[in-house]
């Protein structure tokens, strides 16, 4: 979570909006109304947008958000669910940070620091023998190197009528 947080009006140009993302270097502000969160606008919605239009125009609303005690596993997954790049972080109805994208990435990137595990984990194939046997199917035969019995299908004389 980044505690630095830029903010803009919704009312703001989003000319104004694309100056701070350059002056900024960052990819998302939160819209915010009378220290209400009503929104958040990420640089690509500014795409097809005239440079004069209102930032309400184009921003996300409902904003999705979060709080600040849930687990990084559940950002990812509401980002993931709700296809955005961002999320403003609330507690108690006032804004305290934002999550992004890179932060995640940022936090997978510094789990390829730790140690990886020995090499002497055990293994499926060095567990032992399973206690039943396996079967793939209801109906399979029991030992595949064995072909199954011929049924009623199977007969080669003819029926008598």
């Amino acid at each position: 979570m980044n505690t630095t947080i830029r903010t803009i009006g919704p009312t703001e140009s989003s000319s104004a909006a694309r100056e701070l993302f350059r002056r900024y270097d960052i990819h998302h502000l939160v819209v915010v109304d009378r220290k209400k969160v009503v929104g958040v606008l990420a640089e690509r919605d500014l795409m097809d947008v005239d440079a004069n239009a209102a930032v309400e125009r184009a921003m996300a609303h409902p904003p999705v958000t979060i709080t600040s005690d849930e687990t990084v596993r559940k950002a990812a997954a509401v980002m993931t669910g709700h296809l955005i790049g961002s999320l403003p972080v609330m507690d108690d109805g006032e804004l305290v940070g934002i999550v992004t994208t890179f932060d995640l990435l940022e936090l997978l990137a510094k789990g390829a620091t730790h140690p990886a595990p020995s090499k002497d984990r055990p293994v499926l194939a060095r567990r032992g023998q399973r206690k039943k046997p396996f079967r793939s199917a209801p109906g399979a035969p029991r030992n595949p190197a064995r072909p199954a019995r011929a049924g009623r299908q199977g007969r080669t004389r003819p029926r008598s009528r």
